[in-house]
Formats: structure tokens, sequence, C-alpha cells
């Protein structure tokens, strides 16, 4: 089989939106160097949940659309119900999980940086926790949360998500 290179080249040109339909939903969109796939704790139709490199409070995750979306009005409906799902399984999640056991729970979504449709949640806590030996202190409770621009290691991001992954269906 020959392959067309002139072909090949000319779709760098197209927009992704619509090269996208048959690849996005095994090509990370949102990591395309796959420098956080360790992270992924689950994968569902429409969506992939990580826990994010940037512990904002203790247990910090971020829900990606596997569809090359940014906005929330562009969701379809099943997408959009889908969504309330993985919130509520994760959210359920750590809630069961003592080391965790959030008193509320935040979510974020601003596509500032990231123009692909993604949700931060922020488990909240109203006192201590201890987790890998260390000490997680929400400063922040019952405001908006402290944003850190700093990553936490590898290893503890997968620690994390072991953690969660032995509570997941």
């Amino acid at each position: 089989m020959k392959l067309n290179i002139e072909f090949i080249l000319n779709l760098s040109n197209f927009p992704r939106k619509y090269l996208c339909y048959n690849f996005c939903m095994s090509n990370r969109i949102w990591d395309p160097e796959d420098k956080y796939k360790a992270a992924v704790i689950k994968e569902y139709s429409h969506w992939v949940v990580e826990v994010s490199f940037r512990q904002h409070t203790f247990g910090c995750f971020i829900i990606f659309a596997k569809r090359d979306i940014e906005k929330i009005s562009e969701l379809k409906s099943e997408e959009l119900i889908e969504l309330k799902d993985v919130m509520s399984e994760i959210e359920n999640v750590l809630k069961t999980i003592p080391e965790f056991n959030p008193d509320r729970f935040n979510y974020l979504q601003m596509g500032n940086a990231l123009h692909h449709l993604h949700f931060h949640l922020i488990p909240r806590y109203e006192t201590q926790r201890n987790f890998d030996g260390k000490e997680w202190n929400d400063e922040a409770f019952g405001h908006p949360p402290v944003w850190s621009k700093t990553e936490v290691s590898r290893d503890l991001v997968i620690k994390i998500k072991e953690t969660i992954q032995k509570y997941l269906k």
C-alpha cells in the first residue's frame, strides 16, 4: 500500500476538531507527550480521571473530556450525564477512604491555560489529613482554594492513585 505523503502533510493545516473524530479517543489531547499518563485513575466512555500533579489540597483530580471540545456548552447529553456519574463516583470513593474523607468538594473549570474541557476536583478539609508521612492542611477551608503552581513527586501521585484505585469499581 502506497501512502500519499502529500495528503498527510496537508493534514497539518486541517483543523484538529475535524481530524479528532477517529483519533482522540486514544490521543491525550491535553497531554500529547504522555507526561502525566501514569496519573490516570480511571477511563470512562467520555471522560478520563487523573490525579493532579498539583495537589492544591490533598487528593486533587482532573477530569478531562475525551472529545476535543473547550466549553461545557459543547457537551452532548450523554457526556453531561456521564460527567455527573463520574463526579459522584469520585466523591463517594474519596468519602469512603479514611485518609481522605473530605468535608466538601470544589470544582473549577476555567480553560485559561489549557484550551480543552477539563474540571479540577478539589477536596476540601476542615481538619488536617496525614498521608505518606506528610501532614496536609487546607489553610483556605471555607474560602476559594489556594492555587499551587508546584508539582508533587511522581511517586506521591502514584501512591494517591493506587490508594484510590483499591476502592474504585
